[in-house]
């Protein structure tokens, strides 16, 4: 049991193209958010930081979507964010980012997320507190929320993510006596 049967996994990467599949301009965003913070929302103005290569951490602001599950925004004192960055700062091929070929960035090409993507690459924690300070003081502003349809492509685009299968190399070392 090293990782996820490949045919899981397919059938995810399958799922995601579904989700287009008549070219058909779907509706993933609700028109109002939903009365408390859940997975998949979408907040403004969140610092995020990272590593540069000498490094050196750089710090950037943009809107947010929320990772943590709602049982844990409940529960827990961290809550994860992924950053929504504005789609003219991808650097990569834009219909392959709008067709969520690239399973790194979730592409909804709706409301207010017409012209942005998602990074899972850049993913942080945060003091819960700290985040509901924002909301309440009006700092950070709750943009959106996914409808089901765009939950479910959450879900299905943050699985294939989280669950890519190391290289047979990668297995090989680890001592893993299959081959993929």
């Amino acid at each position: 049991m090293p990782s996820v049967d490949p045919d899981f996994r397919d059938g995810a990467k399958n799922a995601i193209r579904q989700f287009e599949k008549d070219g058909e301009q779907l509706k993933y965003m609700m028109l109002t958010p939903l009365g408390e913070l859940s997975q998949g929302d979408i907040l403004s103005s969140v610092p995020f930081s990272f590593f540069d290569d000498d490094g050196t951490q750089k710090i950037f602001v943009s809107d947010a979507m929320v990772i943590s599950t709602s049982c844990h925004i409940d529960n827990k004192d961290k809550l994860t964010l992924a950053p929504v960055l504005p789609i003219d700062k991808f650097t990569g091929p834009i219909s392959e980012l709008k067709s969520n070929c690239i399973f790194d960035y979730m592409y909804i090409p709706d409301g207010v997320m017409s012209d942005k993507f998602v990074s899972f690459e850049l993913i942080n924690s945060y003091s819960k507190a700290l985040i509901f300070e924002g909301l309440n003081s009006n700092k950070i502003q709750r943009i959106g929320s996914l409808n089901q349809l765009g939950y479910y492509f959450f879900v299905v685009k943050l699985t294939v993510f989280f669950m890519k299968l190391e290289d047979n190399e990668t297995l090989t070392a680890r001592g893993v006596g299959f081959n993929f």
